[in-house]
């Protein structure tokens, strides 16, 4: 793919959220926080690499709060000193308790003090509060936006936050503001329609729209999905969190907290937001096997309670499928809630109710496919016994915080979803058929030809297909490194794109855990390929021609 190292993907949009990682060696660089890397970065995925367009309105806010909040709000010296101070930084949050919650996440961090961490709320004619006086009444557009402010030093935990919780304001929200609030002073400013407002309308039609959509499209023979059965969310992972924040509420004053399973190798910030944001207790279940549930079923057999269990189908990178009948027949003799995480299987592809109480879509990946929007949702299971307990908690509390001008680029790119699911997948079923066959690959990881292909047969809908995901081992690292160097396709974190986009996944997802990752069968040099809607005859000759340069390598060695 045309394109040099730290462009956005796709190339040019300035809301793109993946970047170009070319060769391996960047990839290592990236993972490791090379800085001379990093400081060529245009963009990122959004939740690992918070956007320039947001750093730069935080750094504009941050600019004007010592001199609007401190001097009004009468503060102390020493907090407004601290404030004040060029290492300061800031998150920006839509909603006054994602503000909150980041601010006991910093406090709870080492040298933290309450004087150092605040939130200011400003809303768009640049009326700033401090405090107490930032609590809302209840609107949560109003005040507009939230900024907690900490020193320089917490930025390790604070872009934590960010990443895990997936709570942070969007380039889209962050750019509507540079372009629109009077208040600052800019190069950005320009004359838009909606500079008295967004299109709110527009975009609450959209996401009745984007709620049909998927409740016809998760529906099943035995179960009807209806519209207020799915919740809509700005990023997948803030999806998982609001099952989080739920679990700690239904389990206030238990004896013990709030405990939970993981069931498979799961994408890394599932784990990471469960135990480092909420604090829950959890037992990890990593390999999908028949014997981990074996081992699953007789410690809940024996006392060990759990109250909800996550899992993916399939799973991401190794796309083994768990026996979810199995689970499920479980989470009714236990009574815990059964989570499936359904991104990579997609709707179109496997039919999961009535088999779990909830499905969790990053709805950025290949529902979007374009790979310019983040978005995420949660549909409930209305069969589930759960289902009265789980809907009453998260209608209680729902905030929609997706922002319009999101919405309305999330609905209009899903509009031919089924399509583009259809075409990748069968391009996925060639090309590892394609590497299965070739000297220097070990091992290819894709739901057909996998040893539990059996289970994900069970679950596939009539006319669906194996997914448009796939990983790849070699027979040495020196012949992963070439096959991925060679392959003239885009590179980078993310997947569900309409365009082939391949990566590094272990450097990518865990540089620093690479042993414990190895334990789960998640090796050093796997290649993961999210395959795109790209012609066959092309993507088999791009791949074919990597192949060759792996042979290369492993006759040259």
């Amino acid at each position: 793919m045309k394109g040099v190292l730290g462009d956005p993907l796709p190339p040019g949009d300035e809301h793109g959220v993946s970047v170009l990682l070319p060769t391996w060696e960047d990839t290592l660089g990236w993972a490791s926080r090379n800085p001379g890397l990093l400081a060529r970065l245009k963009a990122g995925y959004p939740r690992f690499f918070i956007p320039h367009v947001v750093n730069e309105l935080a750094t504009q806010l941050l600019e004007r709060i010592p001199a609007v909040v401190f001097d009004e709000q009468k503060a102390t010296s020493e907090c407004s000193t601290s404030c004040a101070r060029p290492a300061r930084l800031a998150i920006l949050l839509p909603f006054y308790r994602f503000a909150e919650q980041c601010w006991r996440f910093l406090l709870r961090a080492e040298m933290a003090e309450p004087a150092q961490v605040q939130i200011f709320s400003v809303d768009m004619n640049g009326s700033f509060k401090y405090g107490e006086a930032t609590r809302p009444d209840g609107d949560y557009q109003s005040p507009d936006l939230y900024a907690v402010a900490y020193p320089g030093h917490l930025f390790p935990q604070a872009k934590s936050f960010w990443q895990h919780t997936g709570r942070g304001i969007s380039s889209r929200y962050a750019t509507y503001w540079l372009e629109n609030a009077q208040f600052l002073q800019n190069n950005r400013l320009k004359s838009f329609s909606t500079h008295c407002g967004l299109p709110t309308k527009e975009a609450d039609s959209a996401k009745v729209i984007l709620r049909k959509r998927i409740a016809t499209l998760s529906s099943t023979d035995t179960v009807h999905v209806r519209p207020e059965n799915v919740y809509l969310y700005p990023t997948g992972m803030s999806s998982v969190c609001n099952i989080a924040d739920k679990l700690q509420k239904l389990n206030t004053g238990r004896s013990g907290g709030c405990r939970v399973a993981v069931f498979g190798f799961l994408y890394v910030d599932t784990f990471k937001v469960l135990s480092r944001i909420y604090g829950f207790e959890y037992s990890l279940y990593g390999r999908s096997s028949p014997s981990e549930i074996e081992t699953l079923e007789s410690e809940l057999a024996i006392g060990c309670r759990i109250d909800a269990l996550f899992t993916e189908f399939p799973g991401n990178p190794l796309l083994r499928s768990p026996d979810l009948k199995r689970l499920h027949e479980l989470s009714e003799r236990y009574d815990f809630i059964l989570a499936v995480d359904d991104t990579v299987g997609t709707f179109v592809n496997v039919a999961l109710f009535p088999f779990c109480d909830i499905l969790c879509t990053s709805l950025t990946k290949m529902f979007s496919g374009a790979c310019n929007v983040m978005g995420g949702s949660l549909v409930l299971n209305p069969t589930s016994p759960r289902y009265e307990r789980m809907q009453n908690a998260l209608s209680a509390e729902y905030v929609d915080t997706y922002f319009p001008l999101d919405v309305l680029v999330m609905e209009a790119n899903s509009r031919d979803f089924a399509l583009r699911v259809y075409k990748a997948s069968n391009n996925a079923e060639t090309l590892a058929k394609m590497l299965r066959k070739h000297a220097t690959v070990s091992e290819v990881f894709y739901p057909k030809g996998d040893s539990s292909q059996h289970i994900y047969d069970s679950f596939m809908r009539p006319g669906g297909k194996y997914g448009f995901l796939l990983s790849a081992t070699f027979v040495s690292p020196e012949c992963a490194i070439a096959f991925h160097d060679a392959l003239d396709v885009a590179k980078g974190p993310s997947l569900g794109t309409n365009f082939t986009l391949a990566c590094a996944y272990t450097l990518l997802a865990h540089c620093s855990e690479l042993g414990w990752a190895a334990k789960f069968g998640v090796v050093e040099h796997l290649v993961r390929i999210s395959v795109g809607v790209e012609s066959e005859e092309w993507l088999m000759e791009t791949v074919r021609n990597a192949l060759n340069a792996a042979e290369r390598q492993l006759g040259s060695a």
